[in-house]
C-alpha cells in the first residue's frame, strides 16, 4: 500500500490506495538489449550439421562426441581429413528450403566434435609442437582443399534474407583432445599435443578468423557453455568482433546471452520466462531471474521411420546429423513443437540435415514447405487484432458470424517482461487463463466460439504492462491441406505474355483465393506493395526480399 498526501480547500489530506501489483514492481525489471529484443522477434530460426559426423563418428576413448547411424565404437580414433567428401554441396537448396518454412536466422555447425573445421582454418602456432589446425576442408578432397561451406552459406543467407551465424564447439573437440574444456592427458593417433593454456589461445585465435571472415552474425553457439577462466576473454573478443550476436550458453559479462529450454523435443514447459539466473541455466526460467536471458527450444527436424533397426540410429547425434534411416517428423508434430516453442515465448531452433552428398532429401525439402504452408494459412491474417493496445484490459469487437479458437498475445518487454498472469472471456464466458507472455503466447480458447465480444484481461503484473498485439484466429488444431503453397522471399519472373491479371490492395489468403478460381493460374506472386500477380505459367524466378510467390492447390 502506498500513501498519498492531497489538499481540498487548504486542508491537508490523507489516502490509501493498494496496487494490484506484485512486490517485484518495486525493483527494475531485468530489461534485455536491442539484439535480444530483435532475436526474440525472428521467432522461426534453423541449426544445420553438416561436418565430420555426417560421414563417420569419432571421439576419445570411449566418449562419443560426434558421430552418426553408421557410427560403431569403441571411439579411440580420429576420421582423416579425407573422410569428408561430399560430391554435390548445394547451400542454395538448403537456404531456399529454411526460407520456404520461415526462417529468420540460421546457425550452421562449422566445428563440433570431433574438431574438423568446415571452413578453412588459419590457426596455427608453430612453437606449440608445430601446431597447425590441419583438420579441416582445406585438407580434404573437396574441392581440392579450397572449398569453403561457411562462405557459401553466409552468401546464401544474404540472397534469401537470412541472418547467418555459427557453431564453434568449445567444450568437446576430438582433435585437440578436449573434453568438457580440459584437455587430456592420454592422446590418440591424429591428435594435436598441446597443454590447457594453449587451448585457451588455439580457440581464441580460431574464433576471431570465424568471427572476422564472414560479416555480422545473428547468434554464435557455445554448446555446453565455454571452458574455465575463459569467460572475460571470450567476451571481450565478442565485443570486439561481433557486439550484436547474441550467445547461446555463453560467458558473462555479456550481455546478449541467451539460454537452453531444457529439452531437445521442441515442447517447452508453461509458463516459460525469458528471465534467468544466467545463460546456463537451462529449463523454463523464472518470474524471479537475475538477468534476461530469452530460452531457445533446439529440436531435430528428423525422427526413426516406423520400426528402425538397430544400426539406423546413432549412439550420440542419432538426429543432428543426416540418417537415411529416419524421416521428417510429421507435420502434425511440427505444429505441435510450434505452439510449445514460438507460442509458449521461446525460438524454435529446428535442424536441418544435407545427406553426404550433400544436398537435402527431397521429403525434407517438402515437409519445410508443407511445415511454413501450414504456418501462413492459420497466422498470416487474424479474424481481429489490436496493435500496441493501451493499459490492461483488451476488448475486441468479433466480426458477426466469425469463428474464434485462439488468441495470439505479444508483450512489448523493452523495459522487461512484465505479466505474470491473465484471463480471457468471450460476452462474459470465461474462455481460459495463462501465465507467461513474454515476447509471444498463443492461448487457446476453452473452446472454439463464435460472439460478440473478447475480453483480454492481465490481472497481475510486475510492473505497467505493455502489450505489442492482441490478435483472435480461426485454425484448424490439427493440421489440413492449405489452399497454396507459400514460397517466401522468392519471386517468379513476371512475363506480360503470361501474366493473367493483376489484383492491387490486396492480401496473401485472398491473392490465394484469387489463383485457385481461375483455371489457367499456374503459379502467382504476391508483392510488398500488396499486389497480386496471376502467372499462366513458371518461367523461373529468383530471391526477392519481402516478396511471396505461390501455386494455388486444387
Amino acid at each position: 500500500k502506498l500513501q498519498f498526501l492531497y489538499f481540498i480547500g487548504g486542508e491537508t489530506k490523507k489516502t490509501m490506495l493498494t496496487v494490484a501489483i506484485t512486490a517485484l514492481a518495486l525493483c527494475q525489471l531485468p530489461k534485455p538489449t536491442a539484439d535480444q529484443l530483435q532475436w526474440t522477434a525472428d521467432e522461426l530460426t534453423n541449426i544445420g550439421h553438416f561436418n565430420m559426423g555426417t560421414f563417420e563418428g569419432c571421439g576419445i576413448g570411449d566418449i562419443m562426441l560426434e558421430g552418426n547411424a553408421n557410427t560403431t565404437g569403441p571411439y579411440s580414433m580420429l576420421p582423416p581429413p579425407s573422410t569428408f567428401a561430399p560430391t554435390n554441396v548445394t547451400v542454395e537448396q538448403w537456404i531456399q528450403a529454411l526460407s520456404s518454412y520461415g526462417s529468420k536466422h540460421a546457425v550452421l555447425v562449422v566445428s563440433h566434435g570431433c574438431g574438423f573445421n568446415t571452413f578453412p582454418s588459419n590457426t596455427a602456432f608453430p612453437e606449440y609442437n608445430g601446431f597447425v589446425w590441419n583438420y579441416s576442408v582445406k585438407a580434404s578432397p573437396w574441392k581440392d582443399g579450397k572449398g569453403d561451406i561457411a562462405a557459401e552459406f553466409v552468401a546464401m543467407c544474404k540472397k534469401y534474407d537470412i541472418r547467418p551465424g555459427f557453431y564453434h564447439g568449445a567444450m568437446n573437440n576430438a582433435f585437440l583432445n578436449v573434453v568438457k574444456g580440459v584437455v587430456q592427458s592420454n592422446h590418440y593417433p591424429g591428435q594435436a599435443v598441446i597443454t590447457q593454456d594453449q587451448y585457451t589461445k588455439i580457440l581464441l585465435t580460431n574464433l576471431r578468423q570465424l568471427w572476422t571472415d564472414y560479416g555480422e552474425l545473428a547468434e554464435v553457439w557455445f554448446d555446453g557453455g565455454y571452458p574455465a577462466g575463459t569467460e572475460e576473454l571470450i567476451t571481450n573478443l565478442l565485443a570486439e568482433l561481433q557486439p550484436r550476436a547474441v550467445a547461446f550458453q555463453g560467458p558473462p559479462p555479456n550481455k546478449n546471452l541467451v539460454r537452453w529450454g531444457g529439452t531437445e523435443s521442441g515442447h517447452m514447459p508453461y509458463p516459460f520466462w525469458s528471465m534467468s539466473a544466467n545463460s546456463l541455466d537451462a529449463g523454463a526460467g523464472s518470474p524471479t531471474g537475475a538477468e534476461f536471458v530469452p530460452g531457445e527450444a533446439d529440436t531435430c527436424f528428423q525422427t526413426p521411420k516406423s520400426g528402425a533397426k538397430h544400426g539406423e540410429r546413432a549412439p550420440y547425434g542419432g538426429c543432428w546429423f543426416y540418417n537415411a534411416g529416419d524421416v521428417p517428423k510429421s507435420l502434425e508434430e511440427l505444429v505441435s513443437i510450434y505452439h510449445d516453442s514460438v507460442g509458449s515465448n521461446a525460438n524454435l531452433l529446428l535442424d536441418w540435415t544435407p545427406t553426404q552428398e550433400g544436398v537435402l532429401r527431397p521429403d525434407h525439402v517438402q515437409r519445410y514447405q508443407e511445415f511454413g504452408d501450414w504456418l501462413r494459412a492459420c497466422y498470416s491474417t487474424p479474424v481481429v487484432e489490436v496493435v500496441q493496445p493501451v493499459g490492461s484490459t483488451v476488448t475486441l469487437k468479433i466480426p458477426s458470424g466469425a469463428e474464434v479458437d485462439r488468441v495470439v498475445i505479444m508483450e512489448d518487454q523493452t523495459n522487461g517482461q512484465a505479466i505474470r498472469a491473465f484471463e480471457t472471456s468471450v460476452d462474459g464466458k470465461s474462455s481460459g487463463n495463462g501465465i507467461s507472455v513474454g515476447h509471444k503466447r498463443i492461448h487457446f480458447l476453452s473452446a472454439r466460439t463464435t460472439g460478440n465480444t473478447f475480453v483480454l484481461n492481465v490481472t497481475q503484473s510486475a510492473a505497467t504492462p505493455v502489450l505489442a498485439r492482441v490478435g483472435l484466429y480461426n485454425c484448424s488444431r490439427t493440421p489440413a491441406p492449405t489452399g497454396c503453397s507459400f514460397n517466401e522471399n522468392f519471386a517468379y519472373k513476371i512475363v506480360p505474355s503470361i501474366t493473367l491479371g493483376v489484383t492491387k490492395n490486396t492480401n496473401l489468403q485472398n491473392c490465394c483465393s484469387i489463383a485457385r478460381t481461375t483455371p489457367l493460374c499456374s503459379v502467382f506472386v504476391f508483392g510488398a506493395d500488396k499486389s497480386c500477380t496471376l502467372l499462366s505459367a513458371n518461367q523461373g524466378g529468383a530471391a526477392a526480399p519481402g516478396i511471396v510467390s505461390g501455386a494455388p492447390l486444387r
